[in-house]
């Protein structure tokens, strides 16, 4: 590293440690003496930082006696602050932290460092949440979390990432991050009902779901209507969120691949998008009139639901990927109400690239409303067959009516930009 990169690596260690002093001082005004604060923090950082350029000309043995001299310090503030009442290490851990964030940044890997000290920063800012998140996990909970952990974070990253059976349409990965996505954002909620109020966790993970997948929300809140019957209005409304979200996130997908679709596209989507909208706006304000008092959330992690739509997404990708090849041009419908049917992702990007490869708007456009139907009328079914009474028909009404009118207004409306 030339002189500039040091002074870098030195500033960026001093913004780190200040983030997690800044936060540490805050303790001291309510919980008195603590071993370090805002000012000790960037030092330790600045230390570290200092400890990472060194050893990069005299070893690394530079960074092992820097933690061997922190450390013997943090044994002294541990010892004498655990003679009390209160036994505590996090400043300590937090002072350790700091010092193999500034060894990072003084190594030059300055993105690894200041996010290291951005989650530290958080960690300790929620004190108080994370005790009562803790506090309100049962047994259950916990091992519903081992699962999902499990499921996201063990098999997930060892299963396959190549195109795999007839035509190459299976991606087993792809297929079981569809389970990860259903079962997390059902977790997801959950967890957030146990920080905030139950209607804006629901409405929250509904939009934050939405940006990945709304069939997943369907289903997951379908599910879980059933189990909550008081909070059906709340869910949804989620589900009205989230996919007004997805149509939205299509349309940004649209203009990155094939822009010159994007204005032939709009109308139908943007009615969609409005339908939507205002569906689960009004949904949404009735439910808070109506809710039931005390209503909670149960645990609602299951996988056999999961796998199950895991297992319908791969027969729709084989189905369609045959009408593409057996019937040419003219199974461009087929295959767009096929591939709607399960998720828009796929049908949206494949009818984008074929715009730029010689296919016209018109087809195009009509194919995505297909598409839009085709997924309406699986949603709809969806919450019919699986969730509560009053959750289906809510939902059902409305996704119909959007799709039905994106689709009439796509298939009779002219085309704009044909001449782009």
């Amino acid at each position: 590293m030339n002189p500039t990169d040091d002074i870098y690596a030195f500033l960026v260690a001093v913004l780190l440690g200040f983030l997690i002093g800044l936060e540490r001082e805050r303790k001291r005004e309510y919980s008195g003496s603590i071993f370090a604060g805002i000012r000790t923090f960037p030092l330790i950082a600045l230390f570290g930082a200092a400890c990472g350029v060194l050893s990069l000309n005299a070893g690394r043995w530079m960074i092992m006696m820097g933690l061997l001299s922190l450390s013997s310090l943090l044994l002294l503030a541990y010892w004498r602050g655990s003679s009390g009442e209160k036994v505590g290490g996090t400043t300590e851990m937090a002072a350790l932290v700091a010092f193999a964030m500034g060894v990072l940044a003084g190594l030059g890997d300055y993105v690894a460092a200041l996010a290291g000290a951005v989650m530290v920063t958080g960690i300790l800012s929620l004190r108080n949440e994370l005790r009562l998140l803790s506090g309100a996990i049962s047994r259950a909970d916990l091992f519903a979390l081992v699962q999902f952990a499990a499921v996201s974070l063990v098999i997930l990253p060892i299963i396959p990432n190549e195109n795999l059976g007839p035509w190459q349409v299976w991606n087993p990965r792809s297929i079981w991050l569809l389970v990860v996505l259903i079962s997390g954002i059902s977790f997801i909620g959950y967890v957030l009902s146990k920080l905030i109020s139950t209607d804006r966790s629901i409405g929250l993970s509904g939009f934050i779901g939405g940006i990945a997948s709304s069939t997943a929300v369907t289903l997951s809140f379908s599910e879980q209507s059933r189990k909550n019957a008081d909070l059906s209005p709340m869910f949804s409304a989620g589900v009205l969120a989230a996919t007004a979200v997805s149509i939205a996130r299509l349309i940004i997908l649209i203009g990155i691949v094939q822009p010159k679709l994007v204005l032939a596209a709009l109308p139908s989507f943007m009615l969609y998008f409005v339908i939507c909208a205002l569906g689960g706006w009004f949904l949404f304000r009735r439910a808070r009139q109506d809710q039931a008092k005390g209503a909670k959330l149960e645990n609602p992690f299951e996988l056999k639901t999961a796998l199950s739509f895991a297992v319908l997404f791969a027969l729709v990708l084989l189905l369609t990927r045959a009408a593409q090849v057996f019937l040419g041009e003219s199974g461009i419908f087929i295959a767009s109400g096929l591939s709607g049917l399960t998720q828009l992702d796929a049908i949206t990007l494949t009818l984008a690239k074929q715009v730029g490869e010689g296919l016209g708007l018109v087809v195009a456009v009509k194919g995505l409303a297909l598409a839009l139907m085709a997924n309406s009328l699986f949603k709809a079914g969806l919450t019919i067959s699986l969730g509560a009474p009053h959750f289906g028909r809510s939902v059902a009404w409305v996704v119909v009516i959007a799709g039905i009118a994106s689709l009439m207004l796509a298939w009779f409306m002219p085309v704009l930009g044909q001449g782009v």
